[in-house]
């Protein structure tokens, strides 16, 4: 090992842990391409950059020596802090590039190439196609992939595969992979195309409690304050409890639209809290994970975005607000407290409901015995394939046809591709002018390069739109173009902890402008966050508990041994669920309550989703397209026009034929928005349609083609299960499985959470008038306002609140009684104007109006008083309107008038232009 490795392992770590020795050992020593497997603080990327960095001193390897592939852009900021301090100590030079970097420093890169560069997958197939970077490409020994799990199973993943066997092309290198633990470790060695394994062989300790709160008189008093149900006042009692019981916690939570809502109902209590997710600025989350490490703040409250290493210094506890879902989230979550591999991580599951509790349990049983979730490789993207064609087109002008297929072939993904599907993919680019087919050799066609370069990314093209406060002039964070869709002006939603109010949408400058409303009770969340799928195994699982815990509970507890639990909650879940008819891992459920049917089944997401598909097309079949449907872990939902017959669904179930499923589930599928959403995206990411295209019927134009195909594709991998739920309706017709049926005028307990699609948003019912009158009267009174006086132009910048309660305010500078309370822009305006006045100078018909306006105004003030400060300062209220409300509404009914001015005007500003 070099001598200045040496001295700055001694001085980070003082010795190297045995995960590190051994993938030295393997990459360095050996030279074999290593897939490094362990949890989260192993030091795996020391593991894998210390060999790179020796080879690159000890052979003094020319630049660009490494490419540190990292999927996700808020990771380089940390990656690549943690880099350049071996660099800086080694004298190997550490770059980052995607594509925010400055154009100046990437010039720079050319002119002075780094040892190691960290590029994401989306930098990759520009670079290669670069003429001034290719020739330092030719000197890749080592190419290093961070976060494998995070791109094995996405057309993100297939891409970056496909771009490697383009680099290997020109340069012979040794692959290094940097994964969390997974539950198929052989499949990602494949996939990767590496020689070995390391792992670390000290395996890491877990302690799991799960929770299911209890009501208690503080809860009550709690709700009241924060107006929120009791049973939600408990869980926020619990979690804070766990919290201020630690130094520092993470609070994950499985969506970000909930991540909003959690976060704004602890700092509306009062607790020291930042929310920190993907969808924020990367101001804002910088600024979320200074306070937390300064102890500024005692806990974050997260999505994903916190699962990874992100550096934030030593957390001693994670809490899990509801189930995690899958065993991979909770390893990879519970292991960012007490990090190290030699520490105990531990983690506390706060859960909602009996089958959120009973689910949680089981994830975290299934946990400790170390039964994590295959990550199972996406196979055969054919728009990804489309794209590579193109990219070796660029690189080499000229190709064999066979070429790119006999590479693809070598690859995992790609590995069961057939030559009829390779070659409809390459008659859909000759159609649409991408390539050239000439006497078997594939040419650039006239819109090769602007195709390539417009789908560099496979991740699904969306609009995201800026958003404004107008208050402050910051742009506090982005919304899904889907999302905004359905907003309108006056319709106010959740975002950054807060609530905000729409004040304008700019489609075309694709900007939402807002101020925060501070009522959180009407508002939505601003994301819908798809939940992470339920595997199979773990509804079968909770299911399998459901039962023998109802059968005997000292039975039901042997199931869960190692999970810490309170003896008191598993009594109240059994007392609850006695007496329901339950699902379980031999029974479903069909309930209906009044227009509503639910399939109580444990069987997961995927399952789920497939088993809904399918009963849609049954019974769309029979009654028409009149129902809606939505699957769930443990359930399928059922909304329907009429009273449904839950045997009529018994039925259909039990005739659903196992080898027409694939079938039905098309069927189902073609009439679902998602289908329609992922077709436009495989279009454009073929080329088939430009990346601005709208079309309408876009199922009609592609029917038949390879897009239908990839659309389906995309469907049958990511959505649905069809082995898993072929299996299930032979179990149903053998007999395995019950199927049992209820008509009841309440929900049960289980059948409750299907009953709205809120779930747990901690939204309770509005808030009275007087609480409303309250919060908009302090809301004017934190407003901006600017005092000018009409006579001599002096004007101060102040708060409505501080002029409130003087009495008659007149001018510091020349004692006049006319003073004008204006908006900060108004009084801009106004004093441009009095400017012209005082010299004499003649107005136009515009400025006449802004000097006729600030007049009234200080007749207002001088006659109402505050009561005209008031008014003025509601948004929306202008002189004429403040004239007359002053003029007929008395001080009692003055704030509610205002409010509703303020909401009415909001409701038409956009008629108004």
């Amino acid at each position: 090992m070099h001598i200045l490795i040496r001295k700055a392992i001694k001085e980070k770590f003082g010795r190297l842990n045995q995960i590190q020795i051994e993938a030295f050992r393997r990459i360095y020593g050996e030279k074999k391409s290593t897939l490094i497997i362990a949890p989260t603080g192993s030091g795996k990327t020391e593991a894998a950059i210390l060999p790179v960095i020796n080879s690159i001193l000890e052979e003094n390897l020319p630049p660009i020596s490494a490419l540190y592939i990292a999927p996700l852009k808020a990771l380089n900021r940390d990656l690549l802090e943690r880099l350049m301090w071996w660099g800086k100590r080694t004298g190997v030079m550490v770059d980052v590039r995607h594509g925010d970097t400055p154009q100046s420093k990437r010039a720079r890169q050319v002119r002075n190439p780094p040892h190691i560069l960290i590029v994401t997958p989306e930098t990759l197939p520009i670079i290669l196609t670069m003429k001034s970077l290719r020739p330092f490409l030719r000197n890749v020994k080592f190419v290093i992939i961070d976060e494998i799990a995070e791109l094995v199973d996405n057309k993100r993943g297939v891409q970056l595969i496909l771009n490697l066997e383009r680099l290997r092309l020109i340069s012979d290198f040794i692959r290094i992979g940097l994964s969390a633990t997974v539950g198929n470790e052989e499949e990602i060695r494949e996939w990767l195309k590496a020689d070995v394994i390391v792992r670390p062989r000290l395996k890491k300790k877990y302690k799991f409690k799960v929770l299911y709160p209890r009501i208690s008189e503080e809860d009550e008093k709690l709700a009241e304050r924060l107006k929120i149900p009791s049973d939600v006042a408990a869980r926020l009692r619990t979690l804070w409890n766990i919290v201020e019981n630690y130094r520092r916690a993470l609070i994950f939570v499985n969506t970000r639209q909930f991540a909003e809502v959690l976060a704004h109902r602890l700092k509306a209590w009062g607790k020291p809290v930042e929310v920190h997710h993907g969808s924020l600025s990367r101001d804002a989350r910088i600024e979320a994970e200074k306070k937390l490490k300064n102890g500024e703040v005692k806990a974050l409250v997260c999505t994903s975005s916190m699962e990874l290493g992100i550096d934030i210094g030593d957390v001693d506890v994670v809490v899990q607000y509801m189930s995690p879902r899958q065993v991979n989230r909770l390893i990879q979550r519970a292991g960012r407290s007490k990090h190290r591999l030699s520490e105990t991580s531990e983690a506390y599951i706060i859960t909602t409901s009996p089958e959120d509790y009973l689910e949680s349990l089981v994830i975290a049983k299934r946990a400790l015995e170390g039964k994590l979730e295959p990550v199972r490789p996406y196979m055969n993207a054919r728009d990804v394939l489309a794209h590579f064609v193109v990219g070796l087109l660029i690189e080499y002008k000229e190709i064999s046809i066979s070429e790119p297929y006999r590479i693809a072939k070598s690859t995992y993904p790609y590995k069961n591709l057939s030559w009829e599907d390779y070659l409809e993919v390459l008659r859909l680019l000759e159609e649409a002018g991408i390539i050239k087919i000439v006497e078997g050799k594939l040419k650039l066609g006239r819109r090769s390069y602007k195709y390539y370069f417009d789908n560099l990314s496979m991740i699904p093209d969306e609009i995201s739109y800026k958003v404004l406060d107008v208050v402050s002039g910051k742009i506090i964070g982005r919304l899904d173009e889907n999302f905004v869709i359905e907003l309108e002006e006056g319709v106010e939603f959740i975002m950054h902890g807060r609530s905000w109010i729409v004040l304008e949408i700019d489609r075309d400058g694709e900007i939402v402008k807002v101020r925060e409303s501070g009522n959180i009770e009407g508002a939505i969340p601003s994301w819908e966050g798809e939940l992470i799928p339920v595997p199979y195994e773990v509804a079968r699982d909770t299911g399998v508990l459901k039962r023998e815990l109802l059968y005997d509970i000292s039975r039901g507890v042997k199931l869960i041994e190692g999970v810490e639990f309170e003896d008191e909650d598993i009594r109240r879940v059994v007392e609850e669920l006695k007496g329901s008819l339950l699902s379980t891992d031999r029974d479903i459920v069909i309930e209906v309550v009044g227009k509503i049917a639910i399939i109580h089944a444990s069987f997961g997401n995927k399952v789920n989703e497939t088993l809904a598909r399918i009963l849609w097309v049954l019974l769309s079949s029979k009654y028409g397209n009149i129902f809606s449907m939505k699957a769930y872990a443990h359930a399928i939902v059922i909304k329907a026009p009429f009273k449904l017959n839950p045997q009529e669904i018994a039925d259909f179930i039990s005739v659903i034929p196992p080898e027409g499923i694939p079938e039905l589930v098309i069927k189902g599928a073609k009439f679902s928005s998602i289908y329609r959403w992922k077709m436009i995206n495989v279009a454009k990411r073929i080329g088939a349609l430009s990346k601005r295209a709208k079309v309408k019927s876009i199922e009609k134009l592609f029917e038949g083609t390879i897009i239908e195909k990839e659309t389906l594709n995309e469907i049958f991998q990511e959505k649905v299960d069809i082995p898993t739920s072929i299996q299930i309706i032979r179990s149903i017709r053998e007999g395995f499985l019950r199927i049992k049926t209820t008509i009841n005028e309440k929900p049960s307990i289980l059948a409750l959470p299907y009953m709205n699609f809120l779930g747990e948003f901690l939204i309770s019912g509005p808030f009275t008038e007087e609480d409303l009158r309250e919060m908009f009267y302090q809301k004017l009174l934190e407003k901006d306002i600017v005092m000018v006086c009409t006579n001599c132009g002096w004007h101060w910048r102040t708060k409505v609140g501080r002029v409130i309660g003087r009495g008659n305010v007149t001018c510091p500078k020349c004692g006049s009684l006319m003073l004008a309370p204006l908006h900060p822009k108004d009084a801009e305006e106004f004093l441009k104007v009095l400017k012209k006045v005082k010299n004499k100078m003649r107005l136009s018909a515009e400025e006449e109006r802004v000097y006729l306006r600030g007049l009234k105004a200080s007749d207002l003030y001088r006659t109402y008083g505050e009561n005209a400060v008031l008014a003025l300062a509601t948004y929306g209220v202008g002189v004429k309107t403040a004239s007359r409300v002053l003029a007929s509404i008395p001080r009692s009914q003055l704030i509610s008038e205002l409010m509703e001015l303020e909401k009415k005007y909001i409701r038409t500003r956009k008629f108004w232009d």
